[in-house]
């Protein structure tokens, strides 16, 4: 599957950022931005649920529930389906490509490191970096920042790894009815990830997830019945995620010898950087070894392919895909680790590549 960018998640974000008046990268959803224009909401809370792709919602959950019963439609997200690229791009309508915010680890020269931009750390040690070191030299804005600076008062909500983050989930949703009572706030981005870690822990196949599934769906009911008439609730996602059966580690492989910097981005969307004058030799070996399981892209089709966005790219986009890109078509995962993995017992979950329960996402919407 691929990426339609003006069939995506950015045309729902586009709605909403044009029904509070801010402009946006790609043309907004005709069916949401009628929604949005009938029902007039004075309050929107965009709630994210990060993996709660749309195959697992009409998998797992009956048809009389909160969330199937009130799913607007189902498009894709951007690429890769991951939760950096995803959220930074809902939260500023742009495509990853001119954020260049693109994944779990990028390598960032100013500190010669390969980091977690969402944690301002180092991906393969223990190095932390004081404040947000991403932003500080990939600065993005979000839609709550942009509408603060206009006069509508906007804020986000996280669990308690941010300052003033919800405990647990069941806080989340009492927080937002709060909200939606008092009138404090007429923009709310909710973002809520122990689904995604339940998954990748135990594979979006077991029943410790779709037990939690289920949970989110009747918390979700919850809030949805005690807001104020005048809030619009909006659940959606930002990718989803398969099962993996096979992992591949490539430290101390034959390929380690290839690498001028270790493997960045995702390890089922992995760049590489390639010693000089050994791209040629990589490429055939790579595709010789995994065929089956990953698509190999060189730099110039990287561009060409425009997998990462439609529009112009940002001036460091090029600098963070290296000079190949391994999109993985199964359920076998690359990974890049010193320390030794216990085989698998069962099945783990992981996205970033192109299958459809990673790139599927549900738009749901419910308003009194």
């Amino acid at each position: 599957m691929i990426v339609y960018y003006d069939e995506s998640i950015l045309t729902y974000v586009a709605s909403i950022r044009n029904y509070f008046g801010l402009t946006s990268s790609y043309p907004a959803h005709e069916g949401f931005t009628g929604i949005l224009n009938e029902k007039r909401p004075e309050k929107v809370f965009l709630m994210l649920i990060d993996a709660m792709g749309s195959n697992l919602i009409e998998r797992k959950l009956p048809e009389d529930s909160f969330l199937r019963k009130h799913l607007t439609y189902v498009t894709t997200t951007v690429f890769p389906t991951t939760t950096t690229a995803a959220t930074t791009a809902i939260r500023n309508g742009k495509a990853p490509n001119e954020n260049a915010w693109l994944g779990w680890c990028q390598y960032l020269k100013e500190v010669d490191d390969i980091i977690i931009p969402l944690r301002s750390c180092s991906y393969y040690d223990d190095r932390i970096y004081p404040g947000d070191v991403m932003n500080r030299y990939v600065p993005v804005e979000a839609t709550e920042d942009e509408l603060n600076r206009i006069g509508i008062p906007a804020r986000n909500l996280y669990p308690s790894f941010r300052p003033d983050g919800c405990d647990n989930f069941d806080e989340m949703c009492c927080r937002l009815i709060r909200f939606s009572n008092d009138d404090t706030f007429r923009y709310i981005y909710a973002y809520w990830d122990k689904y995604d870690s339940y998954m990748h822990r135990h594979g979006p196949s077991s029943k410790i997830c779709d037990a939690y599934l289920m949970f989110i769906n009747n918390e979700i009911e919850n809030l949805a019945e005690n807001l104020a008439e005048d809030t619009m609730l909006i659940v959606t996602a930002d990718h989803g995620q398969v099962d993996i059966g096979r992992v591949y580690n490539l430290c101390g492989s034959p390929f380690d010898d290839y690498f001028s910097i270790r493997p960045s981005i995702e390890p089922r969307a992995m760049t590489f950087f390639i010693k000089e004058g050994m791209q040629e030799e990589f490429a055939g070996k790579f595709m010789e070894t995994f065929e089956k399981d990953y698509v190999l892209l060189n730099h110039k089709q990287v561009l060409e392919t425009r997998l990462f966005g439609d529009h112009k790219n940002h001036p460091r986009f090029e600098e963070f895909i290296g000079d190949f890109l391994a999109i993985a078509k199964s359920d076998l995962m690359l990974d890049y680790s010193d320390k030794p993995r216990e085989p698998l017992k069962g099945k783990i979950g992981m996205h970033a590549g192109m299958c459809e329960d990673e790139l599927m996402i549900p738009v749901i919407t419910y308003m009194k």
